[in-house]
C-alpha cells in the first residue's frame, strides 16, 4: 500500500480530533495510567493547521498518521511545557544553545498501529523538518523514559539526540532535540 504525505487542511480537523482522542485514550489505558496526555480540541487543531505545522499521512483518503510542531507559546499554559521551557535554558545540541527562539515543540506524532514499521514515521518527520526549517533550526520533544519503542523511533528514524532527562509529577522523561538544517 502507498501513502501520501501532505500538510493538514481545515477539512481534516474532525478526523484528526477523532484520531487524537483515540490515541490519547490508548495511551492512558496502557501500562502507565499517569501519562500526561492532552487531547487537542477542534479549535486547537484548527489553530495548529493555520498558525503552526501539521502534517498528515493519507492512504486512500484516510488519515493513517500525523505529526505536528508548534511555537512554544501554543503550549506555554500547560505546566509540563513550562517545565520543559525552563530546561531549555540549559540545553544545547551540537554546541548550539537551544532556546524558545530557535526551537519549536515537536509532537505528538501518531501512526495507525497497522501502518507502523512501513516508513510512515520517517516520511512524516522528514516533511515536518522541511516545513519548520525556515522558521526554526531545531525541534525539541519529550518521550517517557519507559517508552523504549518511541525513544528508539525518535533517535533512529528522526535523528533526535537526548539532551536531558527530567521528572515531572512522578514520571521520568527524556528531552530530545534534532536539527532541521540539511
Amino acid at each position: 500500500m502507498s501513502f501520501i504525505i501532505r500538510k493538514a487542511l481545515l477539512t481534516d480537523v474532525a478526523a484528526i480530533v477523532q484520531l487524537e482522542r483515540a490515541h490519547v485514550d490508548d495511551e492512558l489505558l496502557g501500562s502507565n495510567s499517569q501519562l500526561h496526555a492532552h487531547s487537542f480540541t477542534k479549535s486547537e487543531v484548527s489553530q495548529l493547521i493555520n498558525q503552526h505545522w501539521f502534517i498528515v499521512a493519507e492512504e486512500q483518503g484516510v488519515i493513517i498518521g500525523y505529526v505536528m510542531a508548534a511555537k512554544w507559546s501554543f503550549f506555554s499554559a500547560q505546566p509540563l511545557y513550562r517545565h520543559i521551557i525552563q530546561k531549555l535554558k540549559f540545553a544545547d545540541l551540537q554546541g548550539q544553545a537551544l532556546s524558545t527562539t530557535n526551537t519549536c515543540q515537536y509532537g505528538p506524532v501518531w501512526i495507525q498501529e497497522s501502518k507502523r514499521g512501513q516508513g510512515v514515521f520517517s516520511a512524516l518527520v522528514t516533511e515536518l523538518k522541511k516545513q519548520v526549517a525556515d522558521t526554526f533550526p531545531f525541534m525539541v520533544t519529550y518521550v517517557a523514559a519507559d517508552n523504549a519503542r518511541s525513544l528508539a523511533a525518535h533517535q533512529q528514524k528522526a535523528a533526535m539526540t537526548e539532551i536531558d532527562q527530567f521528572s515531572f509529577e512522578q514520571r521520568d522523561y527524556c528531552l530530545l532535540a534534532t536539527t532541521n538544517i540539511t
